[in-house]
């Protein structure tokens, strides 16, 4: 009967990790034969021979080895290898039973042997020949290890010699490296344990209310805060543009009357003199009338001249000049009345185009909707981080324009103008500020807690950097834990003890302790891994 034995060729150059993984994908083989040249490197230590054949335990595969190497088979055999010296001796199930020797057949009869079978070409592994199956390191071959056939009754053959102590090299040779080995694991353990485990104690203590209003002086500077002053840093920001307007606005204009002056002349004899009064009625033999505007004056010797208006307003009682010649009414010794120049400036009724707020107040607004932020960032950037509180309204835009509201113009020019005043200072100083305010008004052996609460409102702000604050700050206060006394009784307690003590500190009415990044029986041997909190409740009210 002939059992199939699935032949593995081990290239020079694989490792064993390379071996291992051929052995896990022959998952339907039983029985696998690993053919090896003699400077494999996969399989050139003990160690390896044992890691080789861990693996093939665990995947329930029976390994042989083919090698011609005496060192080779040494060390097969110590790991619990079949070795055999060559592919012939393989065939034959002649196998190495000590490095260096073949456990030869037992002869038999030359009458009862059956013809033998052709010598094999070679007993050593030849890559590519055709007892190989293929290209070296790459085909494997399916080989049938055929048993010796006998024309009679074959005799047992004898049983194998049992299998020498193995002469590889010695535990003894690797105790160091274990040792070195086991020593950095426990310094490892003791590091872990030492150095990387933390531990944060959490106190919730009864506390007493408190809080104190302060107002806060900000001056322009550099100098550092003290009492009730801090430094401030003036901002500002603008940017501006000429645009053109339309006027939109309409307006009625009245009628015009026209104006000038007549003269009046008399023919009375010398030395006479009368007066024409005012609201005379002249006109011009067309039918426009004019009125004079006060009383004049006239001597034989002397005409007067005085100014009219036309009686009604409008284009059409513009006249040229010697064209009235008519007095209503009865003067006496008056004899005519002339215009030496044209009557003129008469205008007719109508509705002019002006300049109105709301043409100003859209281009403002237009030009503000982007430039109002692009503003307010400026601001915020050049105050680098600080808090930023803005002077008046803010950031505002203001107009201005080359003609005035309700003036007659076919176009004009305004200037639209976006600034922002501000002043920056560090929000982290006038909290500590308030905060020292409050501890000033506690007593001594008490101590704040750390859930302050601090406010302020900003009022007065000035362009150059002045500022003023009213600040509030509340909170609680509690007896004085020393801390570092706490966590240094604290250090290699047990979870339980540690909350037991915690427990009984004096208005502690509850603790925590949790360990991070992992929990142990015990908290940090140093106090410096040992986190320390405290946190009030109020045993009247929740805010003082």
């Amino acid at each position: 009967m002939k059992t199939l034995a699935k032949l593995l060729y081990v290239e020079a150059d694989e490792e064993i990790t390379d071996l291992v993984d051929r052995l896990r994908d022959l998952s339907l083989e039983d029985e696998v034969t690993f053919v090896v040249p003699d400077r494999a490197k996969a399989l050139q230590s003990a160690m390896s021979f044992r890691l080789l054949k861990r693996y093939a335990d665990s995947y329930g595969k029976r390994v042989n080895l083919v090698s011609g190497d005496p060192r080779l088979q040494a060390m097969a055999l110590e790991a619990g290898f079949i070795a055999f010296p060559s592919l012939a001796a393989y065939d034959g199930g002649s196998e190495v039973h000590q490095p260096g020797t073949i456990a030869e057949p037992q002869p038999v009869a030359a009458a009862t042997l059956a013809p033998a079978a052709p010598p094999a070409a070679a007993t050593s592994i030849q890559p590519g020949s055709p007892v190989a199956g293929g290209p070296r390191g790459v085909a494997t071959l399916d080989r049938p290890r055929a048993a010796s056939v006998v024309s009679g009754t074959p005799r047992r053959p004898p049983p194998p010699p049992s299998r020498p102590a193995a002469s590889g090299p010695p535990l003894r040779v690797y105790r160091p490296y274990l040792i070195a080995a086991g020593v950095l694991v426990v310094l490892g353990l003791i590091a872990g344990i030492l150095y990387l485990p933390t531990a944060t104690a959490t106190l919730i203590v009864s506390g007493t209310p408190i809080k104190q209003d302060v107002t806060l002086l900000g001056l322009p500077g550099t100098a550092p805060a003290s009492g009730n002053q801090f430094a401030t840093q003036a901002i500002h920001a603008e940017e501006s543009q000429s645009l053109p307007g339309t006027p939109t606005g309409q307006k009625p204009i009245p009628a015009v009357a026209a104006s000038g002056s007549v003269t009046f002349s008399t023919d009375c004899p010398s030395n006479c003199s009368f007066t024409v009064p005012a609201k005379t009625d002249v006109y011009t033999g067309g039918g426009k009338h004019y009125a004079t505007q006060k009383d004049v004056t006239v001597r034989s010797s002397q005409p007067g001249a005085v100014a009219v208006v036309a009686s009604q307003g409008g284009a059409s009682g513009n006249t040229d000049p010697d064209t009235i010649r008519y007095i209503t009414g009865d003067l006496g010794f008056v004899t005519n009345v002339d215009n030496p120049q044209a009557i003129g400036g008469g205008a007719d009724a109508r509705t002019a185009t002006i300049i109105q707020q709301s043409d100003l107040d859209s281009i403002r607004d237009a030009y503000s909707r982007d430039a109002i932020p692009a503003i307010t960032d400026q601001l915020n950037s050049k105050a680098q981080g600080l808090k930023l509180v803005l002077v008046g309204q803010g950031v505002q835009a203001t107009v201005t324009s080359d003609h005035k509201v309700g003036e007659e113009v076919p176009g004009f020019t305004v200037t639209v103008k976006v600034a922002g005043d501000g002043v920056a200072f560090d929000e982290k100083v006038v909290k500590q500020l308030l905060k020292t305010a409050l501890q000033r008004k506690i007593s001594q052996g008490s101590q704040l807690t750390s859930n302050l609460t601090t406010t302020y409102e900003a009022i007065d702000a000035t362009t150059d950097g002045h500022i003023t604050l009213n600040g509030h700050v509340s909170g609680f206060y509690t007896p004085i834990f020393l801390q570092s006394n706490i966590r240094g009784h604290l250090k290699g307690l047990s979870p339980a003890k540690a909350h037991a003590f915690l427990q009984s500190l004096p208005n502690v009415v509850d603790a925590r302790v949790t360990q991070s990044p992992y929990g142990l029986p015990w908290l940090p041997l140093f106090s410096s891994r040992i986190t320390l909190t405290i946190e009030e409740v109020s045993s009247n009210s929740t805010s003082p």
